[in-house]
């Protein structure tokens, strides 16, 4: 029965009842009505009980599921009551639902929640809360015991429990990322956490509790401390680095500037920030390739490359050009629009200066290779020549006009033999004689020789160093050489000029040697020849020392001055720079081996008059003709000869027994020995046997060749009868024992 039913019944019972009441007891009016009053009273009563008990019950249940409570709600079959209950019912289970959903989203936060009552007691901490706290509901955050440390952000300073986030929350403060360290209990690592506190109130703004929550940022702090570790290594690298380092934006402006690029470049940090790149560091000629390749290297960024390396000009602050090497890599930048580049910048002038210094020697030695061949040839054929002429000569001494003629021919195999000195000399394959020489002497000397052919219009000056160092060299080449470079300044000079000769001592360090061209760092004699003429272009420098090259006029030069001098002064250990310009004169720089003091001196004797001999000599020469004119030009000087065309065929000889004086052998020979080698073997059996090289052209067959006081004694071709009876002479004169070593004589 509904609500409204109950009322109603009540309604019609009360009226009867009080007519009842009324028709009985008409005529005791006043007793009926109280009797009346009384039914009513008793009637309501029971009614209001029976209306009242559920809602009782009902309100019983709402206030237990206020506190979290579940409890049934009542039903005693009203319609109302029971559709309230059912609504109830379905609330209840709403909020149940709600309830648990929140618990648990709570609970699985990796966050941690901690909720306090207005007196500091904590009525909610989640599952991170318990972990990094040991905290749980029922713990007085405000006065219990702690099993964690909370210290502040500087992670040294322990903080105050009155100073704590949820602390503050309390006395009614908003708490916004506030950075403190928790050090858990052992053996827990100490985290790093933000906090963010609120107080919470009810609807009437009264302080009921307080909410916090720590965020673990120990990932997040780890991780920028080792970026900004390697951002101090990454500069730390670039302020060690021996490149200099520059980085741009993808329109060139300058964004960072290393101290070594201030160094490179001549520009300060602040000067250069902020500018664009190509304006500051490329000549004017290369900036419109600069900026392709700038481009070019943008857009394969965007398809993925991230680096490049290109070598290019630079420009210095002063004005000066050099060679760089530049390493480019991209980055795209950390807001995502554009990129950053950094370009790492190494000077490479002195390095390309040696790449072409090697690209020449290479060139020289290869050039050095085929004329030396064809000098070691031609001398062959000046040796009959010379040799024969000679004996012409002596035949035809009484008829004049064929005497001209033996003369123009011995002249001209004397200019064929020049000529291959010169040929020998740029390949650096001729024979030299070192020594220790005064330069400065020598120099005075040439200055006096010179002084005639140059002529009046030119001036030579000196300004030779008093503390020179003597200088390890061969005097007569030097003095060709020094002759050939005045020579040049004279015609450089057709108007007159200066000259001048000038000497010092030079210590030369590694990157020095590299960049001067010589073979090891030490302690140079440089000589220096300058002139005030027309000096030369830079496309004539670059090959001024190949052979057969020259400026001059056909008839008026051979092209193997130069070349001469380039070849002699490698040859001796040393270097020659040249610098020009066109009207600015040129200056050539030899750089000389400082003399060792323990090198043996060549004692000066006067030659001995031209003599033949009786001994027997073993004559070993591959070219026929040369062995023919040799074995007649040793039969007429009196010797026994016997000869060979190689070194096998020398070898049979001696393993057959033949007895003979001094071996005299050529160098370079085809077969399975050279010269040097068939002495070596041939003296391993006999130590005081006596040798007699002869080449004009060794290919490095003899060691040290050419060194005085290493007793390789060399006679070179072409030669004349008359050097070849000295040489021979000089060889087999000295007594030496049984072991070969020389034996003094009074």
């Amino acid at each position: 029965m509904t609500l409204w039913g109950r009322l109603a019944i009540a309604m019609v019972l009360l009226v009867v009842a009080t007519a009842c009441a009324l028709s009985l007891f008409a005529h005791y009016y006043l007793a009926g009505v109280a009797i009346a009053a009384v039914l009513a009273l008793v009637l309501a009563a029971g009614i209001a009980r029976s209306l009242s008990r559920p809602l009782t019950q009902m309100t019983r249940a709402v206030e237990g599921l206020s506190r979290g409570e579940t409890v049934a709600i009542p039903s005693d079959g009203c319609g109302e009551i029971d559709g309230l209950a059912a609504a109830f019912a379905e609330l209840t289970t709403q909020f149940g639902t709600k309830r648990d959903l929140l618990e648990k989203t709570v609970e699985s936060n990796r966050d941690s929640v901690v909720v306090a009552d207005e007196n500091g007691v904590i009525v909610v901490a989640n599952a991170a809360a318990r972990r990094l706290l040991g905290v749980a509901p029922g713990f007085n955050s405000l006065t219990g015991t702690r099993t964690f440390a909370c210290f502040l952000a500087d992670d040294v300073t322990p903080m105050p429990i009155p100073d704590s986030p949820l602390a503050r929350a309390l006395r009614g403060e908003n708490v916004d990322d506030f950075e403190l360290a928790v050090q858990p209990e052992a053996p827990a690592a100490r985290a790093h956490v933000v906090a963010n506190a609120r107080p919470l109130r009810d609807e009437r703004g009264k302080l009921r509790g307080a909410v916090t929550i720590l965020r673990d940022v120990t990932g997040q702090r780890r991780a920028h401390q080792a970026l900004v570790d390697s951002e101090k290594m990454a500069q730390a690298i670039i302020k060690s680095s021996l490149d200099a380092f520059v980085q741009t934006d993808e329109d060139g402006v300058i964004m960072d500037w290393s101290p070594q690029a201030e160094a490179l470049t001549g520009w300060t940090r602040e000067e250069a920030l902020g500018v664009k790149a190509v304006e500051l560091l490329v000549p004017e000629p290369d900036r419109a390739a600069h900026r392709q390749r700038s481009a070019l290297f943008l857009q394969e960024a965007a398809g993925g490359a991230t680096g490049m390396r290109y070598e290019t000009r630079a420009l210095h602050r002063d004005r000066h050009e050099f060679m760089v090497e530049v390493s480019l890599t991209v980055l795209r930048r950390g807001d995502g629009y554009g990129y950053i580049v950094n370009a790492f910048v190494r000077d490479i002038t002195q390095r390309r200066a040696a790449e072409e210094q090697l690209i020449q020697a290479q060139k020289m030695e290869s050039l050095g290779q085929l004329t030396g061949g064809i000098a070691h040839d031609f001398n062959n054929m000046l040796t009959v020549i010379t040799g024969t002429v000679e004996i012409l000569a002596d035949g035809v001494r009484d008829v004049p006009h064929l005497a001209k003629v033996t003369q123009l021919i011995s002249e001209a195999a004397d200019r064929g033999a020049q000529l291959t000195s010169s040929l020998l000399a740029f390949a650096r394959k001729q024979p030299l004689q070192p020594a220790e020489i005064d330069v400065n002497e020598l120099i005075r000397e040439a200055v006096r020789l010179l002084s005639p052919p140059l002529g009046r219009q030119i001036e030579i000056e000196t300004a030779l160093s008093g503390e020179v160092w003597p200088a390890f060299v061969d005097s007569s080449q030097l003095t060709s050489a020094l002759v050939n470079l005045a020579i040049n300044a004279r015609d450089a000079m057709p108007l007159g000029g200066r000259l001048t000769f000038a000497t010092s001592n030079v210590t030369l360090g590694v990157p020095e040697a590299v960049a001067s061209g010589v073979e090891r760092a030490g302690d140079y004699v440089a000589i220096e020849v300058s002139d005030t003429g027309t000096g030369m272009p830079p496309r004539i420098l670059d090959r001024i020392f190949d052979p057969f090259f020259s400026t001059k006029e056909v008839g008026q030069g051979t092209g193997l001055g130069l070349s001469m001098v380039f070849g002699f002064v490698k040859q001796s250990g040393g270097s020659v720079e040249v610098r020009s310009a066109e009207g600015r004169g040129t200056t050539f720089r030899i750089y000389l081996p400082k003399a060792d003091a323990s090198v043996l001196q060549p004692s000066a004797q006067d030659d001995p008059p031209v003599q033949g001999g009786h001994e027997t000599i073993l004559c070993v020469e591959d070219d026929r003709k040369v062995r023919d004119y040799v074995t007649i030009q040793l039969g007429s000087l009196g010797y026994q000869v016997i000869a060979a065309a190689n070194a096998d065929e020398a070898i049979a000889i001696i393993n057959d027994g033949a007895a003979f004086d001094l071996l005299f052998t050529d160098v370079v020979m085809p077969g399975s020995m050279n010269g040097r080698q068939l002495a070596e073997t041939v003296m391993a059996g006999r130590p005081s046997l006596r040798v007699l090289f002869t080449s004009g052209y060794t290919d490095g067959a003899l060691p040290l060749q050419g060194r005085v006081g290493h007793g390789i004694p060399l006679l070179t071709k072409p030669y004349r009868r008359a050097e070849l009876a000295r040489m021979l002479r000089r060889c087999l004169d000295p007594a030496v024992d049984p072991a070969g070593d020389p034996i003094p004589l009074p």
